[in-house]
């Protein structure tokens, strides 16, 4: 039995591993990074246009919320909320079958809760990362 340590040979071996393991894990966290990024921009998309009802039926006037795909923003209640710049966003209504990357998509809450519309939207073409105003019924919003 050796009590003198490790060999060079196996201190290299060693290090050599450890180094290719971290290599391998930095595309795997960049991934990682901006898809927990688009999800978070959904999020605050479905924040917003809770707000917006929430606001519609606490204030007891109606709140439009306005998503502007041409300029990656939304507007509630006179606030602009700029989205990130790497971000796709697509959005539709309920009466247009294709989802659309520009113009103005917008929503209005009434003081009851219900809206105008069904709105659709969209992040990164991702199915999961969609958000949804349910129905002018409800108004109830959710991913």
């Amino acid at each position: 039995m050796n009590n003198r340590g490790v060999t060079l040979l196996e201190l290299l071996t060693t290090v050599t591993v450890l180094s290719i393991l971290v290599l391998l894990s930095f595309p795997m966290t960049g991934k990682w990074r901006e898809g927990a990024q688009h999800k978070q921009i959904a999020r605050d998309i479905l924040s917003s246009l809770r707000r917006a009802r929430s606001m519609a039926v606490h204030e007891n006037v109606s709140k439009t919320f306005s998503i502007d795909l041409d300029n990656n923003q939304y507007t509630l209640d006179g606030e602009v909320i700029s989205l990130s710049g790497n971000v796709d966003i697509e959005a539709r209504a309920v009466t247009t079958a294709s989802w659309s990357d520009t113009g103005v998509f917008s929503i209005t809450f009434r003081p009851q809760g219900s809206s105008n519309q069904t709105l659709f939207v969209r992040v990164n073409q991702d199915s999961d990362l969609q958000v949804m105003v349910d129905s002018s019924a409800t108004g109830l919003a959710h991913m």
